[in-house]
C-alpha cells in the first residue's frame, strides 16, 4: 500500500504549509528567538489540558488517540464505486438468490456493508434492517461528535490560556518598572502566551475538529447509499431503479446511470487466496 494510501498528505500539507509560512514571516521581520518560550507553551498546552480533563472524562480524552490519527488517512469513503458492486450483487442475487451473495466475502471490507449482506443471507425482515441501519448511523454520529466537541472545546480554550499568560507575564513585568531596558523583552515573553493560544486554537484544534466532522459527513452518507442498496437487494428490485435510489444521494456529476461495469472499491479489494 502506497503512502498515499495510508495518508491524506492535504492535511499534512495545510498544517505543515500554514506553519512554514508563519516562521518565514517571523523571519523576514526578525529574531525568530523572541517567539520561542517554553513557559508560555506549557500555560497554554498545560491549562488547556487540565480544564478539559476536567470537563470531559479521561477515557474519551484517550480515545481521542486514534481520533486523531484518523484525521490524517484518506478518506475512502467513495460512494459510487460502493453503487456498481452493489448493482453488480443485485443482478447476481436475483438471478442466483442468497447463494450469490454467500462468495463475496472478499469485497466486504466496509463493516456496515457487510452487516447488510449478512443480514439479506440471514433473510432479515425489511424492519429490521431499517431499524439496525439507523441505529449505526446515530451510535457514529454520537461517537464521533464526543470527539470533535473535546477538539473544539480546546480550541476555545488555548487562546484564553494565552491571555492568562499575557496577564502573568505582565504582573511579572511590573516588578522590573525601575529597570527600563527589562520592559521591553519582557512584553514580548508576555505576549508569546496570546500567540501559541491563537496559533494553536486556529492552526490545529479548530481545523482539526472540521476535518472529524467532514469525515463524519462523509461516513453517514456513505452508509445512507449502502443502505438504500441494501435495500434493493433484499427486494430484488430492478438494478436501474436500486441505482436512481442510490443516486439520490450523490451530485450530478457522480451520479452513475446503473449500467456502468461494476469496479471494487480500492480500499475494499483483497488478493484472493490461491487454491492448494
Amino acid at each position: 500500500m502506497g503512502l498515499s494510501q495510508r495518508y491524506d498528505f492535504g492535511t499534512f500539507i495545510g498544517a505543515f504549509g500554514g506553519l512554514l509560512l508563519i516562521v518565514t514571516a517571523i523571519m523576514r521581520g526578525g529574531n525568530i528567538d523572541i517567539f520561542l518560550s517554553m513557559s508560555s507553551l506549557m500555560i497554554v498546552m498545560g491549562g488547556s489540558l487540565a480544564t478539559t480533563f476536567i470537563a470531559f472524562h479521561y477515557s474519551k480524552i484517550f480515545a481521542l488517540v486514534p481520533v486523531i490519527v484518523h484525521a490524517f488517512k484518506p478518506d475512502n469513503h467513495h460512494p459510487l464505486e460502493f453503487i456498481n458492486l452493489i448493482i453488480q450483487l443485485l443482478k447476481k442475487y436475483r438471478a442466483n438468490g442468497r447463494k450469490a451473495l454467500e462468495n463475496h466475502h472478499e469485497f466486504l471490507e466496509n463493516r456496515f456493508f457487510e452487516q447488510g449482506i449478512k443480514m439479506i443471507i440471514d433473510d432479515y425482515k425489511v424492519e429490521e434492517i431499517n431499524d439496525l441501519i439507523a441505529k449505526s448511523i446515530n451510535a457514529i454520529k454520537e461517537r464521533h461528535t464526543q470527539g470533535q466537541s473535546i477538539i473544539r472545546f480546546m480550541g476555545a480554550q488555548a487562546p484564553i490560556f494565552g491571555m492568562m499568560g499575557t496577564l502573568i507575564g505582565l504582573i511579572q513585568m511590573m516588578e522590573n518598572l525601575s529597570d527600563p531596558s527589562a520592559i521591553g523583552p519582557g512584553l514580548a515573553v508576555a505576549l508569546n502566551t496570546t500567540f501559541y493560544g491563537i496559533l494553536l486554537s486556529n492552526l490545529v484544534f479548530n481545523p482539526l475538529a472540521v476535518k472529524l466532522s467532514t469525515r463524519t459527513d462523509s461516513e453517514t452518507h456513505l452508509i445512507k447509499v449502502i443502505h438504500a442498496g441494501i435495500l434493493g437487494i433484499k427486494k430484488k428490485s430492478h438494478h436501474l431503479l436500486v441505482g436512481e435510489q442510490m443516486n439520490a444521494f450523490l451530485s450530478q456529476i457522480e451520479q452513475t446511470d446503473g449500467n456502468e461495469t461494476p469496479v471494487a472499491p480500492p480500499a475494499l479489494k483483497k488478493k484472493k487466496k490461491k487454491k492448494v
